[in-house]
């Protein structure tokens, strides 16, 4: 089998980058992903074991169900599903979602294990007026910080590109501290890495009508309402690199009420995606989030060539031409192979007899790749075998993520 050295212009990096589109559809306490519905399997409903609205990280345990099978792996009881574990050791590896009194009450050898599936979604937090940001000094909530004040120096980071970038701020008289604020946080494994900018698209419906579009028009990362009451005003702040957004906007959209909160509201741009915060369901509104992610792609592409007068004899045993007599001759005492065969003339011709004028001819249906060892370490396959002459040369691309 011969093989070949890639020369220097056969082999090159790439870094693509793609825009892959977000679509987030709120309703009655539910988040929808790209539009996909909830789907029932043959044991489990959500076949996932997670709804619309959720990844599954590591698309395990699907269509299974938790079931006591009377068996134990290890120390753990085996419910059917499949769960990582760990061992306490030396080693003092632990999940991070375990705590630190939990592992050090284990002894060493104990068996730590956690359950799948793991999901993520978007969530919202609403903070209201009296919704305290820090946690005062001798109290039970000594050192809580909220989210929101945790992106106090974030926020304040990007007033070079806007100066509406500003947890507290004079000029437009307000204080992230003590003003309403609705923030939304978009896990990193729906953009990669990071939002586009401009790509924000907010849309606020009651009972089903369009009543407030919210786009960040100047791609700087303010949201701007373009489109119900107060168009053209600021309704909040989207940083991109960090997947979040501080809505602001806490004028009324329409004359409505919904439930909010305990108690009723109106229409507001901080309530938007309100009901996937808690217990709260506002059924008479929906929303819709749309965006486009970032991602950035490693590609390798490769190109194998196959010469003129190269790669045209084959080890396949079909490649000769087989008559009776064509075989070893063996004895009790000897081994002899014939030591000339012919190579099958496969030319095509318009005649039965003659055939057409010999020509040596193979099919490329495969090119491995190897390492420098000349260890395998991939192969490319082509849909239909190429057929190969001396006089035909091919450049095979081959293209891989890395």
């Amino acid at each position: 089998m011969p093989y070949y050295k890639f020369k220097r212009n056969e082999v090159f990096k790439n870094t693509l980058k793609t825009y892959p589109s977000v679509k987030f559809v709120v309703y009655s306490g539910s988040a929808y992903y790209n539009n996909t519905p909830n789907i029932s399997g043959a044991f489990a409903d959500p076949i996932r074991l997670t709804d619309a609205g959720n990844v599954s990280l590591y698309e395990l345990n699907i269509d299974r169900v938790s079931s006591s099978t009377g068996r134990s792996i290890g120390q753990v009881n085996d419910n059917g599903l499949i769960f990582p574990f760990v061992v306490k050791n030396g080693t003092r590896i632990d999940f991070r979602t375990s705590t630190a009194p939990s592992f050090n009450s284990a002894s060493y050898g104990d068996v730590l294990a956690s359950s799948y599936p793991y999901t993520s979604s978007i969530a919202k937090e609403y903070y209201d007026t009296t919704t305290p940001r820090i946690g005062t000094v001798s109290s039970l909530t000594d050192g809580y910080v909220s989210h929101l004040r945790a992106l106090k120096n974030t926020i304040n980071h990007y007033s070079y590109v806007n100066p509406h970038f500003a947890y507290s701020s004079s000029l437009y008289q307000r204080d992230f501290d003590t003003v309403e604020v609705g923030l939304i946080n978009i896990p990193t494994v729906f953009y990669g890495s990071q939002i586009k900018k401009g790509s924000i698209n907010l849309e606020y419906y009651f009972t089903g009508t369009l009543i407030g579009r919210a786009q960040d028009t100047n791609r700087d990362g303010v949201l701007y309402s373009t489109y119900g009451v107060n168009s053209g005003s600021v309704i909040g702040l989207a940083l991109y690199n960090e997947g979040l957004m501080v809505l602001t906007g806490a004028a009324p959209l329409n004359g409505s009420t919904d439930a909010y909160k305990p108690g009723t509201d109106n229409p507001k741009w901080i309530y938007f995606a309100q009901s996937i915060s808690g217990s709260i369901t506002a059924p008479s509104s929906s929303y819709i989030m749309q965006m486009s992610g970032t991602s950035y792609t490693q590609t390798l592409t490769m190109f194998a060539t196959a010469q003129k007068g190269d790669l045209n004899h084959s080890n396949n045993p079909t490649y000769l031409e087989y008559a009776a007599g064509n075989y070893a001759a063996t004895s009790s005492q000897s081994y002899l192979e014939l030591t000339t065969r012919k190579v099958k003339n496969i030319v095509s011709s318009a005649y039965a007899d003659p055939t057409g004028s010999f020509e040596k001819t193979t099919y490329i249906s495969k090119i491995g790749i190897y390492d420098e060892d000349k260890n395998l370490i991939g192969i490319a396959k082509v849909a239909t075998p190429v057929k190969k002459t001396v006089e035909r040369d091919f450049t095979f691309k081959l293209k891989l993520d890395i």
